[in-house]
């Protein structure tokens, strides 16, 4: 047991320490920089990191404030300040708030006098080596910038080792620094040492002949390694879609041989995949829809799949068969037949179709080039009948920009021709040929202007014998919103809508984001099928509202026939990607 003179001893020294060690609030005030070298001012100040600590005495405080003016000069070096004035002072406002504040004068910027950077070996000649050393973040004349420093040494070692020096190294890297003369020179001296070299290829897999898969690799053995092949390869093997996993391995460097050998190994996708789909658009109805797809008959790479699609307004079968040829990620021939059936306001129609296309690309444009057989049996005002035609075409487009599902500045063009000859076993002759230019601009930071036009222009002597699928209408979601779908057109002596020879649409919409997720537009539509350039335009103006939801933007859109009497209102529902 304590005796009364221990108790009396421990409460004392407990209210001591408590005194002690009470909390103390304090402050630290940065005056006369900011951003950067504020932060970093911060960073440095060991009474700003230890501000907070509940054993901080006061005795203690002080210390930490007299060693302020030596840790704000040295976290101002980095930047290129050398030649700070700092006033600091330390001051109590209450029992337990204090209060440090330091005015920083940074003063004059140290200069760069000289950059003497050396390439030597093969690098010195390597195009994207001679981009690096003209786009060097530091110059004569600019401001000594450590960090700036550091990152041309790091990104340096970095590009040698995508490039496949890996025997680069520094000779010389120093900065020399006269603070008499307040000046900097920095020297840079970089020797590349041999350029390795793509080695032995070697495939893991019995999934595709090697001939096949070797057009996929876009390099050979001898060629120089560069880390951008090897990404390009594992890129366009993962979107080739017949694999299940791709790993693209460069082994360790032969320094014998000044060769990387490279570890392709693949595993096969499932060899069946089946999709069911559901969905809605004004312009369809209801809709449905079941695929088969086969990414691999064989090991040439043949692909296999087919379609059916139900809607309010008909249905439709197809099937494809993909071959691919010359270089396989873009270029493949396309054996198709297909039956599709549509019942609109204006015709009804059911056509039968086969066809080949050759599908390439040519730079940056994609090219179709097709022969298709169809049959189609049609009813289109008082026009009716049976059709066959042979039809040669060729289409070509190209998209600019990215991300092209939600577009926030892109372009997309498109031409195509088409024709038939009596001369060929075909029922009539035409021809046709149809463009269209949709364009997204940004106007601020959350709105958009998208403008989309489309004509189209049929030559023949014979227009009424023409089946409903090559004859132009306009109307719908797609078109010139107000109306339905494809229920615009001239019509024949009952008033019927049969369809136009040639085609002119157009539109201007505003889009305004409100969030992330949601926004609304305003537009204006124009145009109409046509078989002469003076005929009338139909016209639609409304609003819309914006969802970008997971498969993609969704876009609801009330739309008044302005040209119309009455100018009754129509909802539109359309899903897609904005290019």
């Amino acid at each position: 047991m304590y005796t009364l003179r221990q108790w009396l001893a421990i409460i004392l020294l407990g209210l001591y320490t408590t005194s002690t060690y009470a909390q103390l609030n304090i402050s630290v005030d940065i005056q006369g920089i900011s951003g950067v070298l504020a932060d970093n001012a911060r960073l440095f100040l060991s009474i700003e990191q230890q501000k907070n600590n509940t054993l901080l005495s006061e005795g203690r405080l002080q210390r930490l404030h007299n060693k302020a003016t030596q840790e704000i000069t040295r976290a101002l070096q980095p930047f290129g300040y050398y030649r700070p004035v700092i006033h600091g002072s330390l001051n109590k406002n209450s029992e337990e708030n204090w209060i440090a504040a330091y005015h920083i004068d940074p003063g004059p910027a140290l200069p760069i006098v000289e950059v003497n950077f050396t390439l030597t070996g093969p690098i010195e000649t390597d195009p994207e080596f001679q981009d690096f050393k003209k786009n060097l973040p530091l110059h004569k004349g600019d401001t000594l910038n450590h960090r700036l420093y550091d990152s041309i040494k790091n990104d340096l070692a970095k590009l040698a080792v995508e490039r496949g020096y890996f025997n680069a190294h520094f000779v010389e890297h120093r900065i020399d620094i006269n603070l008499e003369r307040y000046q900097a020179h920095i020297h840079l001296h970089y020797d590349s040492g041999p350029r390795y070299r793509f080695g032995e290829i070697r495939l893991e897999q019995n999934i595709l002949t090697s001939g096949l898969l070797h057009r996929y690799i876009p390099f050979e053995r001898g060629d120089p390694y560069s880390l951008n092949k090897l990404l390009d390869l594992q890129q366009s093997l993962n979107d080739s879609d017949y694999f299940q996993s791709v790993e693209v391995s460069p082994m360790q460097p032969d320094a014998n041989s000044n060769e990387v050998p490279v570890n392709i190994a693949l595993t096969p996708r499932k060899h069946h995949r089946f999709s069911l789909g559901l969905g809605y658009g004004t312009d369809t109805g209801a809709r449905t829809k079941v695929g088969w797809e086969v990414p691999r008959v064989n090991r040439r790479g043949h692909r296999f799949n087919t379609e059916a699609r139900l809607t309010e307004v008909g249905f439709s079968v197809r099937a494809h068969y993909r071959v691919p040829v010359l270089n396989p990620r873009t270029d493949q021939i396309i054996y198709s037949s297909g039956v599709i059936n549509e019942k609109t306001d204006t015709s009804d129609s059911t056509v039968r179709t086969i066809g080949a296309s050759l599908n390439r690309s040519r730079a940056a444009w994609r090219e179709s080039v097709s022969i298709t057989y169809q049959q189609e049996k049609f009813v289109v005002g008082n026009d009716r009948g049976q059709s066959l035609l042979i039809m040669p075409g060729a289409n070509w487009s190209r998209t600019w920009g990215r991300n092209f599902i939600y577009t926030l500045d892109g372009l997309r063009f498109d031409i195509g021709l088409r024709g038939a000859s009596q001369q060929l076993a075909s029922d009539t002759s035409f021809a046709q040929l149809q463009g269209g230019i949709k364009a997204i601009t940004p106007l601020g930071s959350r709105n958009r202007i998208i403008t989309h036009g489309r004509l189209g222009g049929t030559w023949t002597q014979a227009f009424h014998q023409l089946p409903s699928s090559v004859r132009f209408f306009a109307g719908g979601s797609q078109s010139v919103r107000g109306y339905s779908y494809q229920s615009l057109g001239p019509v024949d002596g009952s008033g019927v809508i049969v369809g136009g020879k040639n085609l002119m649409v157009g539109s201007i919409e505003l889009e305004h984001s409100l969030s992330d997720k949601w926004g609304v537009a305003a537009f204006y539509d124009a145009g109409n099928a046509i078989d002469n350039i003076d005929d009338k335009l139909e016209r639609g103006a409304g609003i819309g509202w914006r969802w970008r939801s997971p498969i993609g933007p969704v876009r609801f859109d009330l739309a008044s026939a302005i040209s119309r009497d009455g100018r009754p209102w129509r909802l539109h529902i359309n899903i897609g990607p904005d290019l």
